[in-house]
């Protein structure tokens, strides 16, 4: 990864390099701005890597439609390079998810950012910020060897949990703990034949018959179970937590006890279903996917109306959303509320730049909305839109020290997005 040995001030410091992250930092360095990265783990990919959330949910509609390019589409096109580019649509939802390989996703992000010349920062958590009266001036990351300070003109959240938000005291939302999404331990299974029995209902099955030999009720049996490229291993996200994640007792609590329902899942799965015989854990997480932490309050809010109405706004669209509000606010559960039509909707400019701090904006799941309208844009393929959309707007800022709406939307087409 490129870096400056030495430098400390830059035009936009992103804070999270998954989807959004990635995405911010590289269309702010193409357009022109110096750039740095910061990112608490190794290696890139956000949730996709660091919880083995192996498949890009929100590059298509339910109609089949992509609603995701620019720069998330040059993601796919390198899936494609590697011939690694596979796709799925699950039959109960109609949802249509890309699947991906771990090392192949670290792998191509770490391309992609390298070419835009971005100082990236890894094993670098954020400590603090410093307000000045114009915004933001400073944030302080501490690593292994101490504690560093980076200036910038602009920020992005891309953190995912909001740790820049919160740093700054900028304004967000954090709904009470029993309306959020659960969170859940991703497990990867290998050694299940190719032919095994995968069916939400023969799950169900296995699980009673564990019930009744082992007395233990797991419930769960209608997450999602796919099998991913190179590896062939079956992806199965079943062992949920209903937890504060924000809160380090419980989130240390969840993650024990969602290792220990993988374990029972797998148990269940091979004393009960053909084809599971020689199965075995391959990998958790290595941490709790988390779906809900705090939120933006921006300049506007996406709604569940706008969202369920599939609302076009194109005077201040800065990305698509085809997900549908995917809810998982009851442990164990999912329900799903369609986009009129199956089709999109807009996601407007406001939603992504803070009401109150003037050099502040944030994305993926961060965006700006309520409850049921973050059900749905939440998702990692809607989070490279936004992403590309906020590291243009801070660039933008930069250079203009504003943000006009028009010339942001313009800048987002040159760069290939769909708005």
């Amino acid at each position: 990864m490129p870096h400056t040995p030495g430098r400390t001030a830059y035009d936009v410091v992103v804070v999270g390099g998954g989807a959004a992250g990635v995405a911010a930092a590289v269309s702010a360095a193409r357009s022109g701005a110096a750039v740095c990265l910061v990112e608490q783990y190794g290696f890139l990919g956000g949730a996709a890597t660091n919880s083995s959330v192996l498949a890009y949910c929100g590059f298509y509609d339910q109609q089949g439609e992509q609603v995701v390019y620019g720069f998330g589409d040059e993601f796919l096109q390198e899936l494609h390079r590697h011939d690694l580019y596979r796709r799925e649509t699950f039959s109960n939802s109609g949802n249509t998810v890309v699947l991906l390989d771990l090392e192949t996703t670290k792998l191509i992000l770490d391309k992609l950012v390298a070419s835009a010349g971005i100082d990236v920062l890894f094993h670098s958590t954020l400590h603090s910020a410093r307000r000045g009266p114009t915004g933001i001036e400073s944030v302080l990351i501490s690593h292994r060897g101490g504690n560093l300070e980076l200036t910038a003109k602009a920020f992005v959240d891309c953190s995912g949990d909001g740790a820049l938000l919160a740093a700054a005291g900028a304004g967000h939302h954090l709904s009470p703990t029993d309306q959020r999404q659960a969170s859940t331990l991703v497990m990867r299974v290998g050694g299940v034949a190719e032919d095994a029995e995968t069916s939400p209902s023969a799950m169900d099955e296995a699980l009673a018959h564990y019930a009744a030999r082992t007395g233990v009720e797991l419930g769960r049996s209608n997450g999602t179970c796919v099998r991913l490229p190179l590896s062939r291993e079956l992806m199965l996200l079943l062992a949920d937590e209903h937890i504060d994640v924000l809160d380090v007792q419980q989130l240390s609590g969840a993650e024990s006890r969602a290792r220990a329902l993988c374990h029972a899942y797998l148990d269940a799965f091979v004393s009960f279903l053909p084809g599971w015989r020689d199965a075995y854990l391959a990998a958790t997480g290595p941490q709790l996917g988390i779906r809900e932490g705090r939120r933006l309050l921006g300049q506007e809010t996406v709604r569940a109306a706008d969202v369920s109405g599939a609302r076009r706004r194109p005077e201040d669209a800065i990305a698509r959303c085809g997900w549908p509000m995917e809810d998982h606010a009851v442990a164990g559960s999912t329900s799903y509320h369609r986009i009129a039509g199956k089709s999109w909707y807009h996601i407007p400019y406001g939603a992504l730049a803070s009401s109150d701090v003037t050099n502040l904006w944030a994305a993926g799941r961060l965006v700006s909305s309520d409850n049921r309208a973050f059900a749905s844009l939440r998702v990692m393929g809607t989070s490279f839109a936004t992403g590309q959309a906020a590291g243009l707007a801070a660039a933008l800022y930069v250079r203009d020290s504003t943000v006009d709406v028009l010339q942001l939307q313009e800048a987002l087409v040159g760069q290939g997005a769909l708005l």
